[in-house]
């Protein structure tokens, strides 16, 4: 398989709104659709020669380098149609791939189907705000979405630093610079420092890996910088747990009084089926909070697990449960009633 052959597959993966497309050794090209896999059989099966030519074609040379030396490679590559995050590794000493294909430009809140709660986030002009899920479950779009949102709307000075870049903004009100880790800047930390140099009002971090990007993302925070930044977690007050449980004990009080100071808010999402007319889509059902000061004061004192209590009532700005999420794509048609039944019973088990 040669570039041209690799580029006219992830064409024709844009066209049947294909996710992910994954290439590997003695079997044909598996194309993802509404988290369904499909063997693409158009194509022939990948042979070993197909993949190290291709390496051979798109990689540059410290990438190869950077391949043979940890036999793992992430990296962003531009296609005909947009960007793409693709990851190289080995596995029975053969290459494989895993190609992540990205919306050209980031769709707005509304096309991903998320709640407008989230526009309460918008009112501070300051402060952290965390977007977390599992693997796959929409985090880096509704990061974008909401990198567009102050794009299309504020004059501001925008830094991303990612790990690899995937969306590809356009100048709007704002400038937006992004930085590829590995590429432009060398770590998330090395990038963060930076931008505070660079009279950035927005820093969107690709992900809080360590105690160091944390403690990094939330002084910038409190130095006047809206920080967006995404983390694998399961819920709300787990990402709150695990961004504090991060810290040695002797520096949890200090982390606590900066997070209850500076965390903006948390958006907590994950995928199922719904539907937008006849078609079958993904659509995401969050937990969203906004810190208050109620909040804010469990945080600083350590009580996490009792933030729940403020989750239940979704009344509140800038707080939504699982259950309104789920109404609210019930009322919004993106929920059959079977599906909307389903889904609130499933609630109910916990």
């Amino acid at each position: 398989m040669n570039k041209a052959t690799f580029l006219e597959m992830i064409a024709k993966g844009r066209t049947y709104k294909v996710t992910d497309i994954h290439l590997i050794v003695d079997d044909f090209p598996v194309f993802r659709v509404n988290d369904r896999l499909y063997r693409f059989e158009e194509y022939p099966p990948v042979r070993k020669e197909n993949l190290e030519i291709l390496v051979s074609e798109i990689l540059t040379d410290k990438e190869k380098e950077i391949l043979n030396k940890k036999k793992e490679l992430d990296f962003s590559f531009k296609d005909l149609g947009g960007n793409c995050r693709i990851n190289i590794f080995y596995e029975r000493e053969n290459l494989a791939f895993a190609i992540r294909i990205v919306n050209k430009e980031p769709l707005a809140l509304e096309e991903l189907n998320l709640s407008a709660k989230i526009n309460d986030f918008y009112e501070d002009t300051n402060g952290l705000i965390v977007v977390c899920g599992k693997s796959s479950s929409g985090k880096t779009s509704t990061v974008a979405a909401m990198i567009e949102k102050y794009n299309r709307e504020k004059a501001y000075n925008i830094i991303t630093i990612e790990d690899p870049i995937e969306y590809i903004y356009k100048n709007q009100k704002s400038i937006i610079r992004q930085r590829e880790v590995g590429r432009d800047v060398k770590s998330y930390t090395d990038g963060i420092k930076s931008a505070l140099r660079q009279n950035a009002d927005v820093i969107m971090l690709g992900e809080l890996k360590d105690t160091e990007s944390i403690e990094m993302a939330l002084l910038a925070a409190e130095t006047g910088h809206i920080v967006l930044a995404t983390l694998h977690s399961n819920g709300i007050i787990d990402s709150i747990d695990k961004i504090i449980g991060m810290f040695n004990e002797d520096r949890k009080d200090y982390i606590q009084r900066l997070v209850a100071s500076n965390l903006i808010g948390v958006i907590h999402q994950e995928f199922t089926e719904g539907v937008d007319g006849e078609e079958k889509i993904k659509v995401p059902i969050c937990e969203i909070m906004y810190t208050n000061s109620g909040i804010q004061n469990l945080i600083k004192t350590g009580k996490i697990s009792q933030i729940s209590s403020f989750l239940d009532v979704s009344g509140r700005k800038g707080i939504l449960n699982k259950q309104e999420s789920i109404k609210e794509l019930y009322r919004g048609k993106k929920l059959t009633p079977e599906q909307f039944e389903k889904e609130i019973k499933s609630l109910r088990k916990f």
